[in-house]
């Protein structure tokens, strides 16, 4: 069945309700901004806004959805555990490149939603997407339970809610470290820990 094609002035005035939405948001709190608020900063009439959307919720709910499924897809593109790539290289694996890359070419939606309004539903789909993401890495380099230090489950709670955090903290911070500098360390630290050496190796 062919693919139904899109009106083209419906697609245009979505993403201006949608673009318009996410400067609100990182304007003000979610509860302060109306749908009277969206239609003028989108330049289109409130009737309108009701074309394509039931109510503000609505809106939200449809811009993370988009956001994140294409966040989903395209780390899935790169992640490919199994081969021949070496993690104890200097370079990122292009899965965790690619995570950071989705962030930062939606700056504007994360830093809005994840940052300034901690918007519940983001973050737990956010989580979702990382749970995936870290249990596929995790059971691909090490499937025996044996060779980990801790319960497996417990291990993908902790990483997967380390890489949430970094991932705020890297909005916050102004990006100043590059996509890939970010996920070389951040597959630095999953992988290897936080120290070179053993700091209690040598001590008595």
């Amino acid at each position: 069945m062919p693919t139904e094609k899109k009106d083209p002035r419906a697609v245009r005035t979505q993403r201006l309700l949608k673009q318009a939405f996410i400067e609100l948001m990182e304007e003000k709190k979610f509860d302060q901004i109306t749908v009277q608020d969206i239609s003028d900063r989108a330049t289109v009439k409130r009737v309108t806004f009701y074309l394509h959307y039931k109510d503000k919720y609505d809106l939200m709910y449809q811009c993370i959805d988009e956001t994140l499924n294409e966040l989903h897809d395209k780390v899935n593109e790169k992640v490919s555990f199994i081969g021949n790539f070496d993690f104890l290289d200097e370079q990122p694996h292009p899965s965790f490149v690619q995570l950071f890359h989705q962030v930062s070419e939606n700056y504007p939606f994360y830093n809005a939603l994840l940052v300034k309004n901690r918007i519940p539903y983001l973050t737990s789909r956010l989580l979702e997407i990382i749970h995936e993401f870290v249990s596929e890495g995790i059971n691909q380099i090490e499937p025996n339970d044996e060779n980990l230090t801790a319960n497996r489950s417990l291990i993908i709670k902790y990483v997967e809610s380390a890489f949430l955090e970094v991932i705020i903290w890297w909005i916050e911070s102004g990006m100043h470290l590059s996509e890939s500098e970010m996920a070389f360390q951040l597959m630095n630290l999953s992988i290897k820990g936080p120290y070179i050496h053993n700091p209690l190796k040598n001590k008595s």
